[in-house]
């Protein structure tokens, strides 16, 4: 039975059954101390324009990993944040679940080290009824994760909250082509019935078949990308699940478009998973377009654009194919396309431009984005579009509560403008594995400070710099 916004809470547009509510009640974002520009030494070197980079891409820094950190050790920062934030104890927390594709470890669940790392606060064995299992599957992983805990928590009896975390390191081959998408970061969401945020509207719209448009296969340590076929996977998907998402939200009576209306009208932000953010324009144009073709606003765009092409009309599939190329670039330079991405899309991609891609989390900095930016208002409707390359989607929606404005902002933009710029050579030796000595001495946070001879991980928390180089 669906788990729906409270009656009591604000309604949005579209109908929705009175029952007690579950979802986002509060998150927090860790982002390493480091970044790199991307215009200047590193564009330079590379023998790119920088205005590819930061219009053409949409990235202005990449964050970067220094010596000590890792997705265990984001992960269990960002927990630790939201437990502060929050004033939570270990015992009220009953699940632990961590999307990742960057695991330092192929059968053990990061979620463990993460519980270990905060046990050295909170006490050994604090953390030992809270249960945790690690989610892969590219990029979509954290968004499933968030999915099988909403029906867990739908059923929790016992006033448990739950706990997911997307924590990646975004890799790719030094001078490839996706190296400047790269980022790093870990995002935690703290889940509870009744949530101060966000309910879920319980509504999930799937796409998945099988590609290889990304994947990284055994003992690599960095991803193979197929780039132009990963973009035309990800809006194949994103397209494919918006169906499935919209058709169950009308067949349940949740969104009910009238004469002339389309399901994105019912939709107050859109958010989607952003691997570079010009992404999201490409993602948010290829669902307009195809939700408006019935609607009221598909004689305006034929009248500003002409008729869409018709794959039947065209004897070369090469000719339909430059046509339809053709004509999605001038759909997404229409009025009507951008108006509404100013208006439902655009400022998600904030903080992925100061960050890069975080890979499970990326998404999530766009509820983040909002959130800091004070976007989000209670009664509205956010849709979001998760997507896995490999290949899988996910659609769908939650309404903003009565207590969204109330919680108390991350101060995300200070903490992103206080971090230090590094050198190419020293994010090069990085990204190598080849410095062993951090950039920055970890000061009150976990740090990997050995690997012992069987590949063990061993972490601390540090209040001083104390690598102890030897272990490693």
């Amino acid at each position: 039975m669906p788990v729906l916004i409270s009656s009591t809470e604000a309604t949005p547009k579209g109908n929705v059954p009175a029952n007690e509510s579950v979802g986002i009640d509060d998150l927090a974002v860790y982002v390493p101390r480091l970044f790199l520009p991307l215009a200047g030494e590193f564009s330079s070197n590379r023998g790119i324009d920088p205005g590819k980079l930061v219009k053409g891409i949409g990235i202005d820094r990449m964050a970067v990993v220094d010596a000590h950190e890792d997705a265990a050790s984001m992960a269990a920062m960002s927990l630790l944040e939201l437990m502060r934030r929050n004033r939570l104890c270990p015992e009220d927390i009953g699940k632990v679940y961590v999307g990742t594709e960057s695991a330092p470890d192929e059968a053990k669940a990061l979620g463990t080290y993460v519980i270990g790392m905060l046990e050295q606060i909170y006490g050994r064995g604090s953390f030992q009824e809270a249960s945790t299992v690690e989610f892969k599957a590219a990029c979509i992983g954290t968004t499933f994760a968030l999915e099988s805990q909403s029906y867990w928590l739908a059923g929790e009896e016992e006033g448990k909250v739950g706990v997911i975390i997307a924590s990646d390191v975004a890799k790719y081959p030094l001078f490839s082509a996706g190296e400047y998408t790269q980022g790093a970061g870990s995002v935690a969401l703290l889940m509870k019935k009744n949530p101060r945020l966000l309910a879920l509207e319980q509504i999930y719209g799937t796409f998945t078949r099988d590609e290889n448009d990304f994947f990284r296969p055994m003992g690599c340590t960095t991803a193979v990308v197929n780039g132009k076929h990963s973009n035309q996977c990800y809006l194949d998907a994103m397209q494919g699940a918006f169906d499935s998402f919209a058709g169950k939200a009308k067949r349940k009576g949740v969104i009910t478009p009238g004469t002339g209306e389309s399901v994105t009208d019912f939709a107050d932000h859109l958010l989607f998973h952003i691997p570079y953010p010009r992404m999201v324009e490409y993602a948010s144009a290829a669902i307009f377009r195809h939700d408006w073709r019935e609607s009221r606003r598909s004689t305006g765009i034929e009248r500003e654009l002409g008729p869409e092409p018709v794959a039947r009309e065209f004897d070369d599939p090469q000719k339909y194919q430059a046509a339809e190329a053709d004509y999605a670039r001038r759909f997404s330079r229409s009025q009507e396309f951008l108006q509404a991405f100013a208006a439902k899309v655009r400022d998600t991609a904030i903080l992925s431009r100061q960050i890069g891609n975080i890979y499970t989390g990326s998404i999530y900095l766009g509820l983040a984005s909002l959130l800091e930016m004070q976007k989000i208002h209670a009664g509205q409707r956010l849709c979001f579009g998760a997507y896995g390359s490999g290949c899988s989607a996910l659609f769908f929606s939650a309404i903003a509560q009565a207590g969204v404005e109330s919680v108390p902002l991350r101060g995300l933009m200070q903490r992103l403008e206080e971090r230090k710029q590094i050198s190419l050579q020293d994010y090069e030796l990085l990204h190598e594995g080849k410095k062993k000595e951090s950039v920055l001495a970890p000061n009150g946070e976990f740090a990997l400070v050995g690997i012992d001879e069987q590949g063990y991980r061993h972490y601390e928390y540090v209040k001083a710099m104390d690598m102890r180089a030897s272990k490693r």
